[in-house]
């Protein structure tokens, strides 16, 4: 009896897939991803995630690691603003935000919209307000717990007439009310009236813990 051959199908060659898919592949997985693997796979996807400023507009390091262990992705994260070629709009990232990252990223985009800070404890007033200084064009600043105090936020106002959407958040939420006792400055209204008399365009805010 004659054995039949079994047709051997030949896979999808997925270094084939054209520029545009890849592009909504490695916007749709995030830039920690594309970092990490996604962006080493082959020669064509390398190519793409190193030689496509588009796919780096947004920088989203948020969700990947917790406390020291979030180091790691700093030079990561700093390859990636440099492949965003200064049109880097959108910055986000968690716990491992420090004074020489931003500056890092001020010296190489000037076009930000957005920048999202959680956690990231190793950034002060100092840090906030030069990069408000730096990134006229900021329209939403969120800072999520941190070493920050109110005062900051005339100024961030005043260097930001396009904020539109401000959040700062603390943990004072799970204390007990204050007594006339308390700290004074830690009930200080100095940064409600910056706020107020500098957020002109503001049409969202979020103040959680804040008392």
């Amino acid at each position: 009896m004659k054995r039949r051959k079994k047709k051997l199908s030949r896979g999808r060659d997925w270094s084939e897939l054209q520029v545009e898919v890849l592009m909504v592949i490695f916007l749709k997985i995030g830039a920690s991803e594309v970092l990490r693997t996604a962006g080493s796979v082959c020669r064509s996807w390398r190519k793409v995630a190193t030689e496509e400023p588009e796919l780096w507009r947004r920088i989203d390091m948020t969700n990947h690691g917790y406390g020291s262990d979030a180091f790691v992705l700093m030079d990561p994260t700093r390859r990636a603003v440099d492949r965003s070629n200064g049109r880097l709009e959108e910055f986000l990232i968690e716990y491992f935000g420090d004074d020489d990252l931003l500056q890092y990223l001020c010296d190489r985009t000037s076009v930000l919209k957005r920048l999202c800070l959680i956690s990231c404890w190793q950034l002060y007033d100092e840090s906030i307000i030069e990069t408000a200084r730096r990134q006229p064009l900021l329209e939403e600043l969120q800072i999520t717990f941190g070493s920050f105090s109110e005062k900051m936020t005339e100024i961030v106002g005043r260097e930001c007439p396009q904020l539109k959407s401000f959040k700062f958040n603390n943990t004072w939420y799970n204390l007990p009310p204050f007594g006339p006792e308390d700290d004074e400055d830690l009930v200080d209204d100095e940064g409600a009236f910056g706020i107020a008399n500098t957020m002109h365009q503001l049409r969202h805010l979020q103040l959680i813990g804040n008392k």
